[in-house]
């Protein structure tokens, strides 16, 4: 078993951090209380939406990035996959810079801060082992990372991604925190479902 996973939304959650940034801004008419793709969706609609969501993201993902929080239950998964000596890989779509700031916040740089903080790379906390953090440049390049590493499982929070026709054939697709009516995919509601989806119930 080696199981890939998600960085941004997937592990890091930013909903917070988006609203407060939104409401930082006076973008009065952003919802704040639906999750991040409906602020996305929301921003993107309005005037100069894209290069609007841009900022916003280059905001929260470079020099607010120490503020995100570890989304609930991932660090008890991390504890399941030390105990059974599974291999987890994260595998992130994440350029250098945002395309909103460049040469600005080093985005990856800050997220491997942010792991760090968090315990990921610790003995005594997540046991992961840096040289499996991998951040690619594009969405094919993340997708072909995942069938370079042989992934069994992999978890993400865009169905864009698990859905893709370049997706590689036979690894199990978790997708967290989302409702898609669509074959192939194990929806997962929290960490605590992706936990007992891959492990059993058992490790409750």
């Amino acid at each position: 078993m080696r199981i890939g996973v998600d960085f941004d939304n997937t592990l890091a959650g930013y909903d917070h951090l988006f609203a407060e940034a939104v409401r930082g801004r006076g973008w009065t008419d952003v919802p704040l209380d639906q999750g991040k793709q409906a602020l996305r969706d929301a921003l993107r609609a309005g005037s100069d939406g894209e290069n609007n969501w841009r900022s916003l993201q280059a905001e929260v993902y470079g020099a607010r990035m120490a503020e995100a929080r570890l989304l609930d239950g991932a660090a008890d998964f991390f504890g399941h996959c030390r105990e059974r000596g599974v291999t987890v890989s994260i595998i992130s779509h994440k350029t250098r810079y945002a395309a909103a700031d460049p040469g600005g916040v080093d985005l990856r740089a800050a997220s491997l801060d942010w792991m760090t903080a968090q315990g990921f790379f610790r003995e005594e906390g997540f046991g992961l082992d840096p040289a499996q953090v991998f951040f690619e440049p594009s969405r094919a390049d993340k997708l072909a990372r995942i069938a370079a590493l042989d992934c069994t499982h992999f978890i993400d929070d865009l169905e864009e991604v698990l859905l893709a026709p370049e997706f590689p054939k036979g690894v199990k697709r978790y997708l967290i925190g989302a409702e898609v009516d669509a074959p192939g995919l194990t929806l997962c509601g929290n960490w605590r479902d992706i936990t007992e989806g891959i492990f059993g119930r058992e490790s409750d």
